[in-house]
């Protein structure tokens, strides 16, 4: 890599005619300003950065020296809320079931059993 490019920030993972091409789409007269286009690719390259160590270290946690899509779409659900088209998971979306304690379920027992005794009690003074 050019060290001139790099100090001018003109290398990003994303070229600058994709950001524009996504401003196309939303409205094909609009332009960008430069300090706009280039922030956005800022931006772009630290959420890419990112959710690639992140999705990294999830690979390290499981003991692979692979990184494997479920890493990076574990990564994007939790935390960023983003599911991948054509890519969804049941093993990620698996849900802990609360887990009721043997007191609680007493109390709830307790409440019921009140409850059904006060409409008997109700039922009989009618």
């Amino acid at each position: 890599m050019d060290v001139d490019a790099e100090d001018t920030g003109a290398r990003h993972l994303l070229p600058k005619r994709k950001v524009q091409q996504l401003v196309d789409q939303i409205d094909p007269k609009e332009r960008l300003e430069p300090e706009v286009e280039e922030m956005l690719l800022e931006i772009a390259d630290e959420f890419i950065s990112s959710v690639a160590s992140f999705a990294c270290l999830l690979a390290k946690h499981r003991k692979s020296d692979t990184l494997e899509v479920k890493d990076l779409q574990l990564h994007l659900e939790r935390n960023w809320n983003i599911r991948i088209p054509g890519f969804a998971s049941d093993e990620i979306r698996s849900v802990r079931k609360p887990v009721v304690s043997a007191s609680h379920q007493q109390k709830l027992a307790a409440i019921t059993q009140a409850k059904s005794n006060k409409a008997m009690a109700s039922g009989q003074s009618n």
